[in-house]
């Protein structure tokens, strides 16, 4: 049983069909982050079923240093318990919040550098297994720290990237991907056009190319501080993509640019 061998210290979150705890496996002082689902809610939602059985049979194959780490499942008659390593750095967007309080900027190029080489290590890993991510954004990348004050002074240059959530992941076989699945703002233009009854895009499909995108989209937001192309609908968010308008500051490298 679960609780025989773990036990839960502190709720880091909650959702719609269950909650996460921070968790030590009894007899260490290893540290870990349980997600517990309740099955009576999944049972209710095929669609959120599907994505959890997507999530877990790709976690269950992968595996990378910059890629969270699944510990282990379990199951009793009510609950589902879905055991991964814990980051106790927090979300990528949440530590860039921090560093704009702090200092008053986005993040400096050494900083953003030293993500980004490892945030695209690990999308190599995944291309190179056929895996498209097809949610990959600030909010789906978590910090970890080994040393308690680097994660107390925010020092990223220290901390390591962890990829989650793959609940919208799937294989790319010899057929594109159809459905569009993401958040709109890390979006392919392709995608968004779909989503926007484009009838020039009512068949469009899409490759690996759509993370590589999202990518773009977060190295623009750990540089300047904010969305390349912010909007008040999905309208205006395409109408700023399709006329490519973003400023960039003057002092950013030629390299970015």
């Amino acid at each position: 049983m679960f609780e025989d061998e773990y036990t839960l210290t502190k709720q880091l979150g909650k959702g719609s069909f269950g909650e996460v705890y921070l968790t030590t496996k009894k007899g260490s002082s290893k540290k870990y982050a349980t997600k517990i689902l309740e099955k009576a809610k999944f049972s209710k939602s095929k669609k959120a079923k599907s994505y959890l059985d997507n999530e877990l049979s790709i976690l269950k194959v992968i595996n990378h240093p910059n890629i969270v780490n699944l510990i282990e499942t379990q199951e009793t008659l009510k609950f589902c318990y879905i055991v991964t390593e814990y980051c106790n750095g927090g979300s990528l967007s949440s530590c860039l919040e921090q560093y704009q309080k702090k200092h008053g900027t986005a993040f400096p190029e050494e900083i953003v550098q030293h993500i980004m080489r490892q945030i695209m290590d690990a999308m190599k890993y995944l291309h190179e297994k056929k895996i498209l991510h097809r949610d990959l954004k600030s909010d789906n990348i978590l910090i970890n720290y080994d040393d308690e004050d680097d994660k107390k002074n925010n020092n990223i240059i220290k901390g390591k990237i962890k990829i989650i959530d793959f609940g919208f992941a799937r294989y790319l076989t010899k057929e594109l991907a159809e459905s569009a699945i993401g958040t709109p703002i890390y979006m392919d233009p392709g995608i968004l056009q779909k989503l926007n009854k484009d009838k020039n895009y009512a068949n469009y499909a899409y490759d690996e190319k759509a993370d590589i995108w999202s990518l773009g989209i977060i190295c623009y937001e750990l540089l300047v501080g904010k969305s390349a192309y912010d909007a008040e609908s999905m309208k205006e968010l395409l109408k700023k993509i399709k006329k490519g308008v973003y400023t960039l500051p003057k002092n950013i490298s030629k390299e970015y640019i």
